[in-house]
């Protein structure tokens, strides 16, 4: 009798291990969440502002094939209007945005992947437009 207490209480624990130890092997590492709006990024005169895709005010964010969102809207814009990409502007992250991020990825020497991200963001030129109007000056970086 005390044997099979013995025998089964071993077995729970052994069960309850090998649960835990897969659980440990089976976690993912968290990702960035996707832009779903842009943020002002104001230059340092105070007169031009960038669009910069953001989760509010938070610029940590990435797109890819599918997003469909005002975030895509300005990757796009500035995408045309620094880097020559000749997108439609229609807000969805298509192959050709995937395209087009890549293009500046390899022309910045970092990952090729077409995913938009921290790393491409500070590689790339944004479109910076007057406060006052909204008028197109300049393309800038991000920093």
């Amino acid at each position: 009798m005390k044997t099979n207490r013995v025998r089964n209480a071993l077995s729970a624990a052994l069960v309850t291990a090998g649960i835990a130890a897969g659980l440990g092997l089976t976690a993912e590492p968290a990702l960035a969440a996707s832009c779903t709006g842009t943020a002002d990024r104001p230059n340092t005169n105070g007169k031009t502002r960038a669009l910069i895709p953001a989760i509010g005010r938070d610029t940590n964010c990435t797109l890819g094939n599918g997003n469909q969102s005002s975030a895509v809207r300005a990757l796009q814009d500035s995408l045309n209007r620094c880097h020559g990409a000749g997108l439609t502007v229609d807000g969805i992250y298509g192959a050709r945005t995937a395209t087009a991020v890549r293009n500046v990825q390899r022309g910045a020497n970092i990952a090729q992947d077409g995913v938009y991200g921290p790393q491409t963001r500070n590689a790339m030129l944004w479109a910076h437009y007057y406060y006052s109007g909204g008028a197109f000056l300049t393309c800038g970086t991000y920093q």
